[in-house]
């Protein structure tokens, strides 16, 4: 393989991270709260034994590949900002349960929308067939990033 699909695969990927910057809608975030704030999302949406899960600070560190305190950070400025709830735990009281504010799920709602309207765009300039092959491709990529980064935490 050459070397330097590597190197322009680095690149690509940068300035894909910077459009996704630059399609949030509010200033005030940074793309880790962002982050933050979709993990949320994520967990809240997901059923489990026909009950609705709620996410924990442990579950965003998951999500974003960072530290408990790094993650604690976040969801503490996150709450300050008015994005989050932090609510004690149902059955253990020291594990604090996140939820969306209405102001953290209309910032998501809102940057979502745009970025929908911006990628139709994209697509329907790019065509059918490529954007299918494209995310296949990307899909597949995904995969075998994922098993090389757990083969190396192995």
């Amino acid at each position: 393989m050459k070397k330097e699909y590597t190197k322009e695969m680095m690149c690509l990927t940068h300035k894909m991270k910077l459009f996704h910057s630059r399609m949030r809608t509010n200033a005030e975030l940074t793309d880790a709260e962002f982050v933050v704030l979709i993990a949320i999302a994520e967990k809240s949406r997901t059923e489990k034994n026909g009950r609705m899960m709620s996410a924990s600070t442990s579950d965003v560190a998951k999500h974003m590949g960072a530290t408990l305190p790094a993650a604690s950070k976040m969801v503490r400025n996150l709450s300050i900002k008015g994005y989050v709830r932090q609510v004690p735990g149902e059955f253990d009281r020291r594990v604090t349960q996140l939820a969306l504010t209405d102001k953290g799920n209309s910032i998501l709602k809102e940057s979502f929308q745009k970025r929908h309207v911006i990628m139709e765009k994209v697509f329907e300039q790019f065509g059918e067939e490529k954007t299918g092959q494209l995310i296949d491709l990307l899909a597949e990529l995904t995969d075998l990033l994922e098993k090389e980064v757990m083969k190396k935490d192995d």
